[in-house]
């Protein structure tokens, strides 16, 4: 029996047609991204004086992993089911090692992957002082002309979140979303998308309109006359900026899901519940 014929739904013009169908993700990843954010908030209070104060940490910590990892894991289903269609959606009868003994371990390569580079993003920015004061002293003397260190270390952060989108978006979402779809061979999933120009063009393009849109938006301070106008001001340009933030996310995480897709995809209802 020949393959069914593959439907081509692929692209970056696809994934913005799926996110901006799926009204429901909007729903649920900005209702649940306030909530982890307030959540978080309150973590970052919480004192560690009494050893139930370590418990309530430990737990909210877990509760936020939890939230944070449900909804990335239901934004990528719901593409995955979108994009293949009912045509591709038949389960192709494998069974598997059971629920926690599948994802249980890449869950924890995930982890520890992630707070690998969260430790490596923190070092990298505790040396960029020192290493663009070098950096400007090698330009001096190579250009025979002063080079400002404190602008070079100025133009460097304006431009960190690249080296987040590189860490964060390029090389861990990938291995992320490969787990949370139960795609067959993690790393192997993670590389195809590793090899995608169209991934790496489409997710560093949401990276700078989502930064540059939410940004711009926060700081920039039009005139207008009195406190309510002023706060109704404030309120709508930082909600506008979250909306289009939250749209380039959502059009990441679709591109991801294309990304580590085989040319035969499984089935969304296969994927861990």
């Amino acid at each position: 029996m020949s393959a069914a014929p593959r439907i081509s739904k692929e692209g970056v013009p696809s994934a913005v047609s799926r996110v901006l169908r799926c009204r429901r993700v909007w729903v649920i990843q900005g209702v649940g991204t306030l909530v982890w954010l307030a959540v978080a908030y309150a973590w970052f209070w919480i004192r560690e004086a009494r050893w139930w104060h370590l418990a309530e940490s430990a737990l909210l910590g877990l509760f936020l992993v939890y939230l944070g990892a449900f909804l990335q894991r239901t934004a990528l289903r719901v593409y995955r089911r979108d994009r293949l269609g009912p045509e591709r959606r038949a389960a192709s009868g494998e069974t598997g090692r059971g629920v926690a003994g599948h994802w249980a371990p890449r869950a924890l390569v995930v982890f520890v992957l992630f707070a690998g580079l969260a430790w490596l993003a923190a070092e990298l920015l505790e040396w960029l002082p020192a290493g663009t004061q070098s950096a400007a002293s090698w330009l001096t003397l190579h250009l025979r002309r002063p080079v400002d260190p404190y602008l070079l270390q100025e133009r460097a952060e304006s431009v960190e979140f690249i080296g987040g989108w590189f860490l964060f978006v390029l090389i861990w979402l990938p291995l992320a979303a490969a787990a949370f779809l139960k795609e067959a061979g993690m790393w192997r999933a993670a590389a195809r998308a590793w090899r995608s120009l169209r991934y790496w063009l489409g997710t560093l393009t949401c990276a700078v309109v989502g930064d540059l849109a939410f940004w711009k938006l926060a700081e920039w301070v039009p005139k207008v006359d009195g406190i309510p106008a002023q706060t109704a001001s404030m309120v709508a340009r930082l909600a506008l900026g979250y909306v289009i933030a939250l749209g380039a996310w959502l059009v990441t995480l679709a591109l991801v899901e294309e990304g580590i897709s085989s040319s035969v995809p499984r089935s969304p209802d296969e994927t861990w519940d």
